[in-house]
């Protein structure tokens, strides 16, 4: 070393060496463990917590909401289209020649697990492809396995002329079908309320052109002390089979009367209210006489005619029910008619002519 060198000499406890294994720092401070994944991932929650929540949100409303807003909705009208529609008693009364009274005893049935409750809402009922003829209140229900809903109201007819289309088909089908449409909302405990379209296609029995229709106890009118104020020279009951759940006040009816195309005068029912099952509604018919009798003794002769009946007002109070004479108008009714008897109570035995 030079002399005139002033680098002063290395002192031996400032060199750094590291701890060797074992050393006496290594026994009083041992090294901790490497960080792993568990301790790498506690980091990033206590770091970016907010972000993890963020995305989950995100994940939770990307999925649940297509189930709540799509997915509900879809599943509700599935449910409602899958459940059925029955009529199990109509009532129509007080007919006007723009309204009726009207009565509608329904059961909705659904094998749904779920129950919600349907609110009220406003219904079209039509043929099918027609406009409405008429629009009812449906009430607000809880659904079940099995649901009975009354409908009463006025009805004031939406179109007269759907209306009068709807009772032809009445009178001349064996069964019928009737749309309901309208559109409502149910609501599901916990769930948003969802909006539903009911659209249900009723199946029902028609009077099937009245067929079946009967007259017994004919009883023939002579001279002034029997014959009515009105002319009615002939009394009868009619048998009116109704195979329908339908109720029909009908007025006061009057039909034609013919035989082989020949008119042989007009019968009255009054007050003729059908209900379903077999109905009796007493006659009071003005015949030509004279032509009846001839057409026995020269024709007939066994005393049965091919009677024709075709009808030909509805009156209700002083006012025609249009919608009903267009119906039983279109609608012909032939049966053998026993007038033998009737003839043998006034003297007349047909057997004697035969």
């Amino acid at each position: 070393m030079d002399v005139g060198s002033k680098t002063e000499p290395v002192r031996e406890e400032e060199v750094y060496t590291a701890p060797r294994k074992g050393g006496v720092m290594n026994k009083l401070y041992p090294p901790g463990p490497k960080p792993g994944a568990g301790g790498r991932v506690k980091n990033h929650c206590r770091k970016f917590w907010w972000c993890d929540c963020l995305v989950l949100i995100i994940l939770v409303l990307v999925i649940v909401l297509p189930l709540i807003f799509v997915g509900l909705p879809k599943k509700a009208q599935h449910e409602i289209n899958d459940s059925t529609l029955e009529v199990t008693n109509m009532e129509v009364t007080e007919p006007k020649p723009d309204s009726v009274h009207l009565k509608i005893e329904n059961v909705i049935r659904s094998d749904s697990s779920y129950h919600p409750r349907i609110e009220a809402f406003r219904a079209g009922l039509s043929l099918e492809g027609q406009k409405p003829f008429i629009y009812i209140n449906i009430p607000e229900a809880k659904s079940e396995s099995e649901t009975f809903i009354t409908v009463e109201q006025d009805v004031t007819f939406n179109s007269a002329d759907a209306f009068a289309a709807y009772t032809k088909a009445v009178l001349s089908s064996e069964e019928l079908t009737i749309d309901l449409n309208g559109d409502t909302t149910i609501h599901i405990p916990n769930l948003p309320a969802t909006d539903v379209h009911y659209n249900k296609k009723i199946t029902m029995k028609g009077l099937n052109h009245l067929s079946g229709l009967n007259i017994s106890d004919i009883k023939i009118l002579s001279g002034k002390s029997e014959i009515l104020s009105d002319g009615s020279n002939m009394l009868g009951t009619v048998h009116i089979p109704n195979p329908s759940v339908m109720t029909l006040d009908l007025g006061n009816v009057t039909m034609n009367l013919a035989v082989a195309g020949k008119a042989i005068g007009y019968a009255l029912l009054p007050d003729l209210v059908l209900k379903p099952g077999e109905n009796k509604a007493p006659m009071q018919a003005r015949v030509d006489q004279p032509t009846l009798i001839s057409l026995i003794l020269s024709t007939y002769t066994d005393g049965v005619l091919p009677l024709e009946i075709v009808g030909n007002s509805s009156v209700k109070g002083d006012t025609h029910l249009s919608y009903y004479e267009e119906a039983i108008k279109a609608n012909t009714i032939n049966l053998d008619l026993d007038a033998g008897p009737a003839l043998k109570a006034i003297g007349i035995n047909v057997t004697d002519h035969s």
